[in-house]
């Protein structure tokens, strides 16, 4: 079983929270890095905007 780690807090993801996608790369305009977030984190994320 895949146990992805917050890539802002680097925890383990104990239930899912929320996925970041960054805008296409400069490279491979079909392509997008994708970053999993805690709830926690994302949290604090959703403040700042």
């Amino acid at each position: 079983m895949i146990k992805p780690k917050c890539n802002i807090c680097k925890k383990e993801l104990k239930e899912f929270g929320a996925i970041l996608l960054s805008p296409p790369l400069k490279i491979k305009k079909d392509l997008v890095k994708k970053y999993h977030i805690c709830k926690t984190c994302y949290k604090k994320i959703k403040r700042m905007l």
